[in-house]
């Protein structure tokens, strides 16, 4: 029984630690950005030794991940429905979405996605692909339900589905622009127009 407890009691002190090790990063990302988020700032901050992060995690960027992921930081989940009844208006939702998704820590998971997958990280690639399929999949509903409205014949390229989430992005972690471009503007001059040119036979 003591036994027992005493194992209980790890597990717990063992989970308020990852718990505080994961606050203590995502508050170090969102204050400093990913480029100053060390292994070590992450110890001295939440109190801890080096030697327990290096034994849990491989790189900082594993545990921004993992940090991110336990507090359901992430790009928009899978499962969005967004039928308005046309596709222009849907295409606007879309963006509006993620854009009011977005956050700084997510934006700086992001950057640090990008040049992560730069240096060859396999956990960046299989993250940066992991959110290609799932803008696809958001797409994919959006031309099924134009194509039912009859305002498209078929789903254009991937290529332009994935414009507008592209484009967005750019300006959320390039430009870095607290405004953002202007939805309605992009989806009627640059969004709509591709999916018409490719959309249409």
């Amino acid at each position: 029984m003591c036994y027992n407890n005493a194992m209980a009691d790890k597990r717990r002190r063992g989970d308020q630690l990852e718990n505080t090790i994961y606050e203590t990063t995502l508050r170090i990302l969102e204050r400093d950005g990913y480029n100053k988020t060390s292994f070590a700032q992450i110890a001295r901050e939440a109190k801890t030794s080096r030697t327990v992060l290096y034994r849990r995690w491989d790189s900082v960027f594993e545990l921004v991940h993992d940090a991110i992921t336990a507090n359901e930081f992430s790009e928009p989940p899978y499962d969005i429905a967004i039928n308005t009844g046309s596709l222009r208006s849907d295409l606007i939702a879309l963006g509006h979405y993620y854009e009011n998704y977005g956050s700084h820590v997510n934006n700086e998971f992001v950057r640090a996605s990008v040049q992560e997958f730069s240096q060859g990280s396999l956990l960046a690639k299989r993250l940066m692909s992991q959110v290609r399929r799932s803008n696809l999949a958001t797409m994919a509903k959006i031309s099924n339900h134009a194509i039912e409205n009859q305002e498209l014949d078929q789903a254009p390229s991937e290529q332009v589905q994935l414009l507008l989430f592209e484009i967005l992005r750019y300006h959320s972690i390039l430009v870095n622009n607290a405004t953002g471009p202007d939805i309605p503007t992009l989806v009627d001059e640059i969004i709509l127009p591709a999916f018409y040119a490719g959309g249409k036979l």
